[in-house]
């Protein structure tokens, strides 16, 4: 903590503030002077006091920090946070700064970009080995699970996989079943399955956000994931997949950025970094946002109703013939609004569980274009 803050919390606010009518010219000049140094360091004089902080008399626009004067800025330039974010301002600004690329660049650039998804992406015959892998594990788990079906969602499907990727698959199962029982019933099928050499290092992760069992087929050694039930998951895949397969030039940079991501080590989860899909989300994001946007914004201020912060109130439906993205708007209970700090009893009985549901699933259903 700096002493600035530790005087605020304190409460020993003792600058005076600096009346620029009563300081002689040289005084004023070496004022101005000093400030100018600060605003390099994006610190700027406030043009009139805080409310908060009445004494402090400038504010540090890279912290969002105030400060009481010119001996406090000082003070502030030197902390580490300060550092660190003057040192990622200056990066940001040499970034800016960068002229636009020669087209003997961009065409150096597509290169490396189409190189990198042929290198690392699936082909098509990758694809269709995991579909069959996914049939395969369907052949043997329905044998005793007939009710059941077996999908393939995550990025095999959108095609924005690693060849090292795992495969994601998910169960289908009927309302007659839970998912618990299903998963455990997956788990010992598939254990059982190792005795006639097609699927090994059967393990589970119940405990999990989404509970899962992992497995690796032996004819391919390829990891695969299982999950039951999995729809919101398996909603998103069909909508990125439509994407992929309308816009070509989304899945050669999903991959040309999930390797740089690879080669930087930040897409590993278990050490804090990125997971791959918020990185294929992250490129969607930038296609829509260009100048000239080459992939639109579904949800806006178009629609009426809509609100930024109530954006979760908005769930995907799914896909009308590759062309439609189907949405529902569905607006959460009254007195369930956010900030309201007060939370409701959950319903008991099976009529007032069927009460709430209904009169959640009460909302608005429409279709953007998907292109």
């Amino acid at each position: 903590m700096s002493g600035v803050e530790a005087g605020r919390q304190r409460g020993e606010v003792t600058a005076e503030v600096v009346e620029l009518g009563n300081l002689t010219s040289d005084q004023q000049l070496g004022l101005r002077q000093a400030e100018e140094r600060l605003q390099r360091d994006y610190i700027h004089r406030l043009l009139k006091p805080s409310p908060e902080y009445p004494n402090f008399q400038y504010l540090c626009k890279l912290c969002s920090v105030h400060v009481e004067n010119i001996q406090g800025a000082h003070k502030h330039i030197k902390e580490k946070r300060h550092k660190k974010n003057i040192m990622e301002k200056q990066e940001e600004n040499e970034l800016r700064s960068l002229p636009a690329p020669s087209p003997a660049q961009l065409r150096a650039l597509d290169s490396a970009v189409l190189e990198a998804a042929e290198v690392h992406g699936i082909s098509e015959e990758d694809f269709a080995l995991r579909q069959a892998v996914v049939l395969r594990m369907e052949g043997i788990i329905r044998k005793q699970l007939t009710a059941c079906s077996l999908r393939l969602y995550g990025s095999c499907l959108t095609r924005f996989a690693f060849k090292t990727s795992d495969v994601n698959i998910d169960v289908s199962y009927p309302s007659s079943m839970t998912q618990p029982d299903v998963l455990i019933q997956v788990l010992e099928i598939l254990k059982n399955s190792g005795k006639f050499l097609e699927f090994a290092e059967v393990e589970s992760d119940f405990h999990a956000k989404v509970p899962v069992v992992f497995c690796r087929d032996v004819a391919s050694g390829l990891m695969c994931k299982v999950s039951a039930g999995n729809d919101v998951a398996c909603l998103t895949t069909n909508h990125l997949a439509a994407l992929a397969r309308l816009e070509p030039r989304l899945v050669p940079l999903v991959l040309a950025f999930r390797h740089w991501a690879n080669l930087c080590h930040i897409d590993c989860q278990a050490e804090g970094g990125i997971p791959s899909y918020s990185l294929s989300l992250m490129v969607i994001f930038f296609l829509q946002q260009r100048a000239k946007p080459i992939l639109p914004v579904y949800l806006g201020h178009w629609i009426k109703g809509f609100d930024e912060k109530r954006v979760d109130e908005f769930h995907l439906t799914g896909m009308e013939s590759d062309s439609f993205v189907g949405w529902e708007h569905r607006p959460a209970p009254a007195g369930e609004g956010r900030g309201e700090g007060k939370a409701k009893p959950e319903p008991k009985t099976q009529t007032e569980k069927k009460e709430k549901k209904a009169e959640y699933t009460k909302g608005k259903v429409s279709a953007s274009p998907l292109l």
